[in-house]
Formats: C-alpha cells, structure tokens, sequence
C-alpha cells in the first residue's frame, strides 16, 4: 500500500457515532502535526514527520479501539510499528520528550475531533481521563495554558 491511499483510511471504524463522521487518518495525523506546529516551541523534524505518519501503520491493523490498545498494545502495537516503516520506508527514532509530544497532540487532536462533532460523549469517564491527562501533559510540556484554552 503506497504511503498516500494510507490517509484514507477510516478512523473510530468500531464507534456506531464516530464512525459516520468520516475521519480519515489523514485529518487526524494533518491535525496532529498542525498542533505540534501551533504548540511546540521548536519541534524537531522527526517529531513532526512522526505526527504526519505515526497512525500509517494502521492501514494494516485498522485503527484499533482505545480499549484494545489498552489490553493488548505490546502485540498490536508492535505489528502496527511494523507495518507503517514498511508503508514509510522509516522508522522514526523519537527522543522521550519528542515522544511525550507525539502522545499528546495524539490524544489531544481526538478529543478535539469528538468535541467538534460529538460533544455529550467527553462526559464518559475514559474520555474525562484522557483530558485530565492531557491537562497534565500539556503543564509538564509547558504548554498547559494554550491547551487548556483549546479545551
């Protein structure tokens, strides 16, 4: 599979709301390196080539429920990383702090999607996890200020 069918391929398959919205990996990783551009102060080319491409892997595995990633993300994350260096061609060899951003403007680009276009579900408990999370995150980063003010 070529690097570019890759963005088309369906975020949030296994949510019966989420799933009709038509969220493609290429929104989702395009608003994951947006956001390292808006809020990293200095991003390294690594880090921002990791924001565009860091779900590809997915156009192998799907894009595996929150929860299963939870259970079983040793395994599934392993064969996803497998597959996008082979749709890439590259591995990217993100510092700790780079990969802390990347986790972040993950988690935060999602729920930015859900509160864009279903806002009643960010009152679940996994997603008031997930945005205290980011809240956290985003202060050790020293950006809690702007991301608080996205949320």
């Amino acid at each position: 599979m070529m690097l570019y069918e890759s963005s088309f391929v369906q975020r949030w398959h296994t949510h019966p709301r989420l799933a009709r919205l038509g969220q493609t990996l290429g929104h989702h990783q395009w608003g994951c390196a947006a956001l390292i551009a808006e809020l990293h102060p200095l991003p390294t080319t690594a880090l921002v080539l990791a924001a565009l491409y860091h779900d590809v892997g997915e156009a192998v595995t799907g894009d595996m429920p929150y929860m299963a990633k939870r259970r079983f993300g040793d395994v599934l994350g392993a064969y996803e990383k497998e597959a996008a260096q082979q749709i890439t061609g590259h591995t990217f060899d993100l510092s700790e702090e780079d990969e802390r951003w990347l986790k972040l403007v993950d988690r935060l680009e999602s729920v930015l999607f859900v509160r864009l276009n279903a806002p009643d579900l960010l009152a679940h408990p996994e997603w008031i996890e997930c945005i205290e999370w980011i809240k956290l995150e985003a202060s050790s980063l020293g950006v809690g200020a702007e991301v608080w003010g996205m949320l």
